[in-house]
């Protein structure tokens, strides 16, 4: 009786072993998935943060496009992120300026953290238009195309 004990007590324990062995790699590959889209989500947080801040480093009156660039780059830096791609329009801002549209773009392979062969390719990218600090005459004559923007925009996404 007591042998009987014994052993129905092992194929328990060795059945719950099995069933461990055999969940176990789905279970990390859905903690490495979990760790891996809450990264991309952050890279997203951050560029759409970086355009905004580097358009409005570009909104004030006498600002050039390079205060822009690098006031984009540093909030990029400050999170270790790199080989980002930072383009301003227009490239030389001037007084008559009514409008200032700020893109990021970074890849994604390069800022992961575990696993970047399942990013090859893609990348993130935010864009951030915003009307100069100007008389009113000069940020008016934005206003259609930022409407532009805006309609482009959700029409793309279907809205």
């Amino acid at each position: 009786m007591a042998m009987q004990l014994r052993y129905s007590q092992n194929a328990k324990r060795g059945a719950a072993l099995v069933e461990f062995s055999m969940v176990l790699p789905i279970i990390m590959l859905l903690f490495y998935g979990m760790i891996e889209l809450s990264r991309v989500l952050l890279l997203q947080h951050s560029v759409d943060t970086a355009a905004y801040e580097g358009a409005r480093c570009a909104i004030v009156p006498g600002a050039k496009s390079v205060e822009a660039t690098e006031c984009a780059k540093q909030l990029l830096s400050a999170g270790h992120l790199k080989s980002a791609t930072i383009k301003v329009e227009p490239e030389i801002i001037t007084e008559d300026t009514a409008l200032i549209t700020v893109r990021v773009e970074l890849p994604i392979k390069e800022n992961a953290w575990l696993t970047p062969f399942w990013f090859k390719r893609g990348s993130v990218v935010s864009q951030v238009s915003l009307l100069t600090e100007r008389p009113a005459v000069v940020q008016l004559s934005g206003l259609p195309e930022l409407l532009q923007k805006t309609n482009t925009l959700t029409s793309s996404l279907g809205l």
